[in-house]
Formats: C-alpha cells, sequence, structure tokens
C-alpha cells in the first residue's frame, strides 16, 4: 500500500514537471511572436524621423495691427481677398476669390477659374467668409477691414493683416510668403520677374530715359485721371521701367478737367485704361485729336485687369504689353 502511495506520489511529481516545461515552451514562443511584432527602438526612431511635420503645429505672429496670432504652420484653406495674386505666383489656389460683382480678376483665371468668388460688395462678410471653413485669414492693410470686423473674422479663424504698406508689393509678396512658409517660392519669383524686368529694359533700350508716357483713365467729356509713379501701373511704367513723367504727372491718382488734356500735347505714349465698365477716350474731342501721341498712333489700351493692379504676375503682364506696343 505504501508503495502503491509512493509510485502515485511520484507519477503526480513527473506529470508536474511536464506540464512547468510545456508552459515554459508556450511562453518562449509568445515572446518571439511579441518580438516580431513590436519594432526595436531603433526601428521606432527611423520611423518617426519619416513621418511629415505636425499637420495642426501652430506659430505665433505679429501682424501688422499689433494682433499676436496663432498662425497655422501647414495652411490647408486660406482666404485672402485681393492677395490672389501673390498666392498664385506661389502656386497657391485660396478657397475662394476676391470678385468685383461677382467678376474676379480675369487675368488670374487660368490658375483660378475654378475658385468660388466672393461677394465683396461693401468689403467680405464674416458670414461669407465662414461659409468656406478657411483654416486662415488673410488681410493685405487695416483698410480691407471694417471697423471693428477683426474680432469677427478672428472667431472664425486665426486672422492676420498683412502690412501696413499696401502699395509695397514686394515687400508684401516677401511678408506671404514668411506667413506661410513659402520663402523659397517666393524667392524664386522675384529672381524671375527681376531677369524678366532687365531683359526689358535691354529691349527698350533708350526709349524710356527719352520719350514721355502716361497712364490715362478716361472719362469721356467729364476730364480724365493720371496714374502717378506710386499707384498701380505707373510704378511699373515710371519706377520699374524708366519712362519720363511729363509736367503734369505730379500726383499718383489726380484728376483733370477736360481742357487739361493741352497739358498732354506732347507725351509720346498713352496708356489709357480699357475694360468693361471703363469710360472711353473722348476721341472727337479737338484737344484729343490735337495730341502728338494721338496723331502718331501711339495710343495703347491698358487693360484694367492688371493695369489697375500692383501685384507680381499683373506687373508682368504690363511689361508684356508695353513691349507689344512699344518698339526702338
Amino acid at each position: 500500500m505504501k508503495k502503491m502511495t509512493r509510485f502515485t506520489q511520484l507519477a503526480i511529481i513527473l506529470m508536474l514537471v511536464a506540464l512547468l516545461a510545456a508552459c515554459g515552451s508556450n511562453n518562449n514562443g509568445n515572446n518571439s511572436a511579441a518580438e516580431a511584432t513590436t519594432p526595436s527602438a531603433n526601428a521606432s526612431s527611423a520611423n518617426l524621423s519619416e513621418q511629415p511635420a505636425d499637420e495642426n503645429a501652430v506659430r505665433t505672429l505679429k501682424d501688422a495691427m499689433g494682433h499676436e496670432v496663432q498662425v497655422p504652420a501647414h495652411p490647408k484653406k486660406v482666404l485672402a481677398p485681393f492677395l490672389e495674386d501673390p498666392l498664385t505666383a506661389l502656386a497657391l489656389k485660396p478657397v475662394a476669390q476676391w470678385g468685383a460683382a461677382g467678376v474676379p480678376q480675369q487675368y488670374l483665371q487660368d490658375q483660378l477659374k475654378d475658385v468660388p468668388v466672393l461677394n465683396m460688395e461693401g468689403g467680405m462678410k464674416p458670414e461669407e467668409a465662414l461659409s468656406y471653413g478657411p483654416d486662415l485669414i488673410i488681410f493685405l492693410a487695416p483698410t480691407y477691414l471694417a471697423d471693428g470686423s477683426y474680432e469677427q473674422f478672428a472667431k472664425i479663424a486665426p486672422t492676420y493683416v498683412l502690412s501696413d504698406n499696401e502699395a509695397d508689393w514686394r515687400g508684401n509678396l516677401e511678408k506671404l510668403g514668411t506667413l506661410l512658409n513659402e520663402e523659397d517660392a517666393v524667392k524664386t519669383a522675384l529672381e524671375k520677374f527681376d531677369k524678366k524686368v532687365e531683359d526689358a529694359k535691354a529691349q527698350l533700350g533708350t526709349l524710356p530715359s527719352e520719350k514721355t508716357a502716361v497712364l490715362l483713365q478716361a472719362d469721356g467729356e467729364k476730364g480724365f485721371k493720371l496714374f502717378g509713379p506710386n499707384f498701380y501701373g505707373g510704378e511699373t511704367l515710371y519706377k520699374t521701367l524708366g519712362f519720363k513723367q511729363p509736367a503734369i504727372v505730379t500726383g499718383d491718382y489726380d484728376t483733370f478737367s477736360i481742357e487739361k488734356l493741352a497739358d498732354l500735347k506732347d507725351v509720346d505714349y498713352i496708356f489709357v485704361i480699357s475694360g468693361p465698365g471703363r469710360g472711353k477716350p473722348p476721341v472727337d474731342n479737338s484737344l484729343w485729336k490735337s495730341l502728338q501721341a494721338v496723331q502718331n498712333n501711339q495710343v495703347f489700351d491698358a487693360d484694367s485687369g492688371h493695369w489697375f493692379n500692383a501685384n507680381i504676375i499683373a506687373n508682368g503682364l504690363i511689361i508684356d504689353d508695353i513691349l507689344k506696343d512699344i518698339h526702338e
């Protein structure tokens, strides 16, 4: 009886040993499987380094009005009325574009034809801005904001006022590049534009230094306006390409009576703002007929879409127009 008991105890002990050995073997197998599916520390580091930058990252930047703005590092839905030209130069599309009476800037439509047009009558409305779900709203200058409206837009999305000098298109392009992390694209665009100016000057030769020119906005028999060297196309005409200003051009955008046409008598070239809704020159007026530029067929259309503008693409198109119309 005692022998049987000892035998039974021995059998139980042997069974326990076998069971423990089996468990140990299974645990080793599980550990191996875990090691096969869990990346090593080195592998984890390598994968992280290949991941794109945090799409939700923001930068705190101070705008032209002194606001501290939490700007997305990688904005995807930018709303920037009347900044479509520089955005397009940087190969960026806004979620909606500026328009006058529902008509956008025509010279940009090759790139923006599929972009909705804002109702800009009286300025951009907060409720319309909200409908496009922007993650960044940019205004060129404080003058583009109605009094008290900044906070309304800031509740919709981070809102940044770019500049206190809306006429400084080059500086504003650089500011836009910094804001959108597109500094390299800005550098490339400016280098291309500067090369275009250099080539244009070479093609024009001594003409700009010898010839006078005006950019005129006509209003039939009521009179006319002249663009100065700091006003839209006038800057390209006078400052960029160096055409001479006649004595009558002293301001930036002055209005004259029809009798003052006599002061344009000896002007070599007249560029007339043209396009839908623009006034026509007084072609039947004797003063107009007496102008040297008229008699020499040196009066040219200047499409208001880009001549009534001052941005990198528009300025390039103005240069193209001048080279097409004027030759040494």
